[in-house]
């Protein structure tokens, strides 16, 4: 298997992934007035995690089992690469739709605490039956209701409807096409739909993703759809950094620091920017 993990993106793949880790890191234990700062770097973090689990897969996986088999089984996961390659793309259009997207300040406050709300509320389904655990959902109710107060204090809530505010309140909000997102983050419009819904169906299992998985059980045809979704990873990572270099002096200093990287990562935002 290891002749055969010949990916041709992946050395670039790897000088990409370095720079992400690097402006992202270059914030880490930096004291910051802004207390929204940990949590962009909690979705940085985030895609960075499945943006290194796709080069491990591009490494190939092997398995001890089916016992009929005196070597187990061994592929190139490329449907879960695909799957991967959503979440980053997804991970992206969330941090740069709630922490890089140019808005008011007041349109920024609302978006982070609705992304908040929307999270934390999920803890609200469960009522634990257990007595010791009462205190701590107290705890976790008070967290919810001071993320709801300062939603309710932006201009952007008083301005919605009654019935809106109550949906709001829920975490809940109309929802934003993705491809709007994305052309506002500089993907082609067209593109970024066909890709969202290409990788989508791999979460989804249908009936493309079904197709595709039978009709590569070579490694070499595995290895193809890998190379293929590291070069839409490439592009969103690249995009990530740009964004991190504008808004940040100390990430645009590990920019800097890799001039050569920064320059790859450029060429593919500008490539990002020309798609349909």
């Amino acid at each position: 298997m290891q002749e055969e993990t010949q990916i041709p993106s992946v050395q670039e793949f790897l000088t990409i992934l370095d720079l992400t880790y690097d402006v992202a890191q270059a914030l880490k234990g930096k004291k910051t007035a802004d207390p929204r700062r940990p949590a962009c770097q909690q979705l940085a973090t985030k895609l960075y995690m499945h943006a290194a689990s796709i080069y491990w897969l591009s490494q190939g996986t092997k398995a001890p089992v089916p016992n009929a088999l005196a070597t187990g089984t061994d592929f190139f996961d490329f449907p879960s690469v695909a799957v991967l390659t959503r979440a980053v793309l997804e991970t992206y259009l969330n941090l740069f739709e709630v922490f890089f997207e140019p808005i008011t300040e007041d349109e920024r406050e609302f978006r982070y605490q609705m992304w908040l709300l929307s999270g934390f509320a999920v803890r609200e389904m469960h009522i634990p039956k257990d007595p010791s655990m009462a205190a701590e959902f107290a705890r976790s109710q008070s967290e919810i209701e001071e993320i709801r107060a300062k939603l309710s204090a932006t201009r952007k809530f008083k301005s919605s409807s009654e019935a809106e505010q109550k949906r709001l309140l829920k975490g809940k909000k109309a929802p934003r096409k993705w491809s709007a997102v994305a052309k506002s983050a500089g993907f082609g419009e067209k593109t970024s739909r066909m890709m969202y819904a290409y990788y989508s169906g791999y979460a989804h299992a249908d009936g493309l993703s079904g197709a595709q998985i039978v009709s590569a059980p070579t490694p070499q045809q595995q290895l193809g759809f890998i190379d293929l979704h590291m070069h839409t990873c490439m592009m969103v990572l690249s995009k990530m950094i740009i964004d991190y270099g504008n808004a940040f002096p100390e990430s645009k200093r590990a920019c800097d620091a890799k001039p050569d990287t920064f320059f790859r990562a450029q060429v593919w935002a500008e490539v990002t920017s020309r798609l349909q």
